[in-house]
């Protein structure tokens, strides 16, 4: 049987400290990412990227960096795959730099916020934030961008 992937886009968003944003799950306690979130029909990644942070962080205070050009995959486990009735998602990852201040992120432009609180952090955290089943992934994405990450000044943005 062929396996199902929802297509999505994900942000490793930095500030001009070279910080790493994540966000806590508002329904589960602990349980942190990276923005993220589907393409619609007719969307490209970085109209979605846009829409995306938009609903989730509530902030246009954004530039992209650059755009992975390979995918990342990852699978959920059995209990998430019965919820969603797909088998993982299939992300296109974009460096973004962030220039506001943190009071621009805000949780309240969907009905349903997706997070309750955030935190910068190192580039070493991430994949040890994360939950166990999309480590791979993020340390996939990280050492993509690990160089980019490195030499960003915020004064050519």
């Amino acid at each position: 049987m062929a396996e199902h992937f929802r297509e999505t886009v994900a942000a490793i968003i930095i500030n001009k400290d070279k910080q790493i944003l994540m966000c806590e799950h508002i329904w589960i306690d602990n349980a942190w990412q990276f923005p993220q979130g589907g393409v619609e029909e007719g969307e490209s990644g970085e109209e979605a990227l846009k829409r995306e942070l938009y609903e989730e962080i509530g902030t246009r205070k954004i530039k992209i960096i650059k755009k992975m050009p390979n995918k990342v995959t990852y699978k959920f486990p059995f209990y998430l795959k019965s919820k969603y009735q797909i088998d993982g998602q299939i992300q296109t990852y974009f460096l973004v730099y962030f220039y506001g201040e943190d009071s621009d992120i805000v949780f309240d432009k969907q009905s349903k916020p997706e997070f309750k609180k955030f935190q910068w952090v190192k580039l070493s955290e991430p994949p040890k934030k994360v939950i166990y089943f999309k480590k791979l992934a993020y340390l996939e994405a990280i050492k993509y961008f690990k160089n980019e990450i490195e030499k960003f000044d915020p004064a050519n943005y």
